[in-house]
């Protein structure tokens, strides 16, 4: 099992803009993908820290997801949109192998 960790850094003040964002970018995944998503914020660390989480089973089926992400336009389009609301550069990958 492998544990997919997406974080980004919120702008000040549009934490809201970020939480709306994030249930919206969610429930597209799971149309698209079959997989559930979490989409949380972070209460320790860095302030305005989110993060959407996933479980694979494999690192093909994380890039198999991401393909299919990226090539849908209201995925693109959301994603166009939200650009303002994050701090360029921020976002940051991690992948978890449970053991």
């Amino acid at each position: 099992m492998i544990t997919l960790i997406r974080s980004a850094q919120v702008l000040p003040g549009k934490l809201g803009e970020a939480a709306a964002w994030g249930k919206e970018s969610v429930a597209i995944g799971k149309r698209l993908t079959g997989k559930d998503f979490a989409f949380c914020n972070a209460f320790g660390g860095p302030v305005n820290g989110v993060a959407w989480i996933g479980q694979y089973e494999t690192a093909a089926q994380i890039e198999d997801a991401l393909a299919k992400i990226m090539a849908d336009r209201e995925w693109a389009t959301g994603f166009a949109k939200a650009a303002p609301i994050f701090v360029p550069g921020s976002g940051h990958d991690q992948m978890w192998r449970h053991l």
